[in-house]
């Protein structure tokens, strides 16, 4: 990131945050409902709920301290749940992990500007004096509030994240937070029953009333770590397979970042993205069934030799089809080897048929192979490798990819257009 872009992030940040304590003082002040009982149960509640939350996709993590901030508010008011939310943003997993305190300081702020904005809003239209506090106007408040929290918490961090790392906000949002909505939609059904059940019995109804947030976030970080677990083994697995090709140790990390620059080009969504990156880390993995004799020979490959080869892309399908949440895209492993013009390998199809992620990898894979040595030949030199994508454009590669890697090998100043 260059001067120009740190600088722009780091007015924002500190914006984020002087904005944020300024909010909270003024609603603190103004609303003056401190409940010391309250702040202190829900202060440690809220603790120990972040300490324990569970990494987003793609940066952040998501926990269930926004359900007892919105206890905390419908019960006590404006300046408990304020307090409440700012006792949260004091996280003891980021400080062991050392984390950069323009981190701190942003979620500190973001998560003061959304809470305090949605609580003024709560407190404005929700009746306290009603009989009973639980009708249907005051649920509906209680939504509209949380509706109000969940769009500010989500824009402001994707936002920065967006600032970043330069990809539309619009597409972080998606990717990383929309998902979580109906997570969110649960935390209010039971911040409901908290305070229903809290006004009625008493604060001993925590213990009963905060099991299901507990059990909520527990699934959902038993679901995140099976799955990085999962994409964990799978890269030990490509390792392996690379390490009986010394020539091409590393070549699936690298094809997974030009296909990433390419999606980027093309202007695929966050989630394709992702889905790209993890089918191209595995493209090459049905060489574990590749004969080692054949990937580091240094004679020219024998008809007997490419038949060898050519079936990593069937292996490689059917070991990438039993993940579960790459099966549906598997068919880009199987098809990463075929040519528009259908000259290709293992089906020999045409490129109307060939799925674009596959298109994608194809072009990626070619160029990283060109520009490494193998046992056979001498590396070529980016503006070498540049002229044969150039010739085989349409042929080979998809056209209109074959421009995009074009603009994203000009862009890292590898070649000379």
């Amino acid at each position: 990131m260059n001067n120009k872009n740190n600088s722009i992030l780091n007015t924002y940040i500190f914006t984020i945050f002087f904005f944020g304590l300024s909010l909270a003082s003024y609603l603190i002040y103004r609303f003056n409902n401190i409940s010391i009982l309250g702040a202190v149960l829900f202060g440690i509640l809220i603790f120990l709920a972040d300490n324990f939350s569970v990494p987003l996709p793609k940066t952040g993590f998501v926990s269930v301290n926004f359900g007892i901030s919105l206890a905390a508010l419908i019960i006590f008011g404006p300046a408990t749940a304020i307090i409440v939310t700012l006792i949260s943003s004091i996280s003891i997993r980021d400080i062991l992990k050392k984390e950069p305190y323009y981190k701190h300081i942003f979620n500190c702020g973001q998560y003061l500007i959304s809470i305090s904005i949605s609580s003024w809003i709560f407190e404005i239209l929700f009746d306290r004096n009603a009989s009973n506090a639980f009708i249907a106007k005051n649920i509906g408040i209680i939504f509209m509030a949380a509706l109000v929290f969940f769009i500010l918490n989500t824009f402001l961090t994707a936002s920065v994240i967006s600032l970043s790392k330069k990809i539309k906000i619009i597409n972080v949002w998606i990717f990383n937070f929309a998902w979580l909505l109906p997570f969110h939609i649960f935390l209010v059904v039971m911040s409901v029953a908290i305070s229903f059940l809290y006004n009625l019995y008493g604060p001993f109804t925590l213990m009963l009333t905060m099991m299901p947030l507990i059990i909520a976030q527990y699934t959902y970080m038993l679901r995140t770590n099976e799955r990085k677990a999962l994409l964990n083994s799978i890269m030990h697995i490509v390792k392996i397979v690379e390490a009986k090709d010394i020539y091409t140790a590393g070549h699936s990390v690298r094809v997974a970042e030009y296909s990433e620059k390419i999606a980027r080009k093309v202007r695929l969504n966050e989630y394709d993205i992702e889905m790209l990156k993890n089918l191209a880390n595995l493209h090459d993995i049905g060489k574990i069934q590749v004969d080692l004799s054949v990937l580091n020979k240094t004679d020219i490959l024998t008809s007997e030799d490419w038949n060898e080869i050519k079936k990593h892309p069937i292996v490689g399908y059917e070991i990438v089809k039993e993940i579960t949440f790459l099966k549906d895209n598997a068919n880009a492993v199987l098809y990463h080897h075929e040519r528009e013009d259908g000259l290709g390998y293992p089906f020999g199809i045409d490129g109307k048929q060939i799925p674009y992620y596959a298109k994608i990898i194809s072009i990626a894979d070619s160029y990283d192979a060109m520009t490494t040595d193998r046992p056979y030949r001498k590396a070529l030199t980016p503006a070498e490798a540049l002229l044969e994508i150039k010739k085989n454009k349409g042929r080979q590669f998809d056209s209109s990819l074959c421009d995009k890697m074009i603009e994203v090998l000009n862009e890292e100043n590898q070649i000379q257009l």
